[in-house]
């Protein structure tokens, strides 16, 4: 029983790695979805998790409203929740290429319409930094959750941060992460613990050979040449047209997938190689400052 659950992970998981490659975000963000799906898949079975809703679905990064596409594939009812409805529909289009399903639902991340102990899984990536009110986003989850509240985010301890920074510098570009005293694994125990939720699980994704300096897909599409407004929106006004032409392309690309080059079939072969080996071998200790993303999961009391 044990060894058909973990081949369909496995294929879950190589499924939806195949199409990456066509999102064009790189293969920074590639890795990061890929040991994202890897920690995912543990987590629905370690824990149960049948009902996931990403709140807010925001990945920051990349094409936004997808990290939860391996929820979906592994069988759980997966709602991804954003006030913007553009945002929401151009997320769909990029679903439904995948053939996978969820529940797409207009509402703000604070005073959401969705009823008390709804999902057995809240959660979200990278956007927990970037709020004024970081405790009302989280008590707004606890409320709704009816097990676990599941929270990724950005790491000021990696070791790839100051060159981040001076790139920022270089660049003539302000600081578009987030607080940086909220990028602490300690500072969101301290809320949550408030709130009278119990962390139950601690670690950190995303570690591939490379520091934390990344490069997002709006500068990508800028040298495309893609002409593009407010590049640094903050995050509570971020735009989804921004990236509306590129979700069109990526649509028309993955609707005529074939089969993967023979590139990606090595890359995808390399980041297992590196994932087995490396990532999942590393203590948390050397995480902290070599993984991109701590983590922390915690249970509703």
């Amino acid at each position: 029983m044990f060894r058909k659950e973990k081949m369909i992970q496995t294929e879950s998981i190589k499924f939806l790695q195949q199409y990456y490659p066509l999102l064009n975000e790189g293969y920074g963000t590639e890795y990061e979805r890929f040991a994202l799906n890897k920690f995912a898949s543990k987590m629905v079975k370690k824990y149960d998790i049948s009902t996931v809703l990403e709140m807010p679905a925001n990945g920051v990064m990349g094409i936004s409203g997808i990290k939860s596409l391996v929820f979906a594939k592994l069988g759980c009812d997966v709602t991804v929740s954003h006030p913007s409805q553009e945002f929401l529909d151009n997320a769909k289009r990029v679903w439904d290429c995948f053939g996978l399903e969820a529940n797409f639902v207009k509402t703000h991340w604070v005073n959401s319409i969705f009823d008390d102990d709804s999902f057995d899984l809240v959660w979200n990536f990278c956007v927990y930094e970037h709020f004024d009110n970081p405790e009302e986003v989280i008590r707004e989850m606890l409320r709704v959750t009816n097990k676990y509240v599941f929270l990724e985010i950005q790491n000021v301890h990696n070791i790839g941060l100051p060159v981040h920074r001076l790139y920022h510098l270089i660049h003539n570009q302000p600081w578009d992460h987030g607080n940086m005293r909220q990028m602490k694994i300690s500072t969101l125990a301290n809320i949550l613990n408030r709130l009278n939720a119990a962390g139950i699980e601690i670690g950190a994704t995303d570690m591939p050979p490379w520091p934390d300096i990344n490069i997002g897909l709006k500068e990508m599409l800028s040298r495309k040449k893609i002409k593009k407004k407010n590049e640094t929106l903050p995050y509570s006004e971020l735009r989804p047209q921004v990236i509306t032409k590129e979700i069109s392309n990526i649509v028309r690309e993955i609707n005529s997938f074939k089969t993967p080059k023979v590139k990606d079939e090595v890359v995808y072969r390399l980041f297992n190689i590196w994932y087995y080996l490396i990532e999942s071998k590393t203590p948390f200790i050397f995480k902290r400052f070599f993984a991109h993303h701590p983590y922390m999961i915690a249970k509703k009391l």
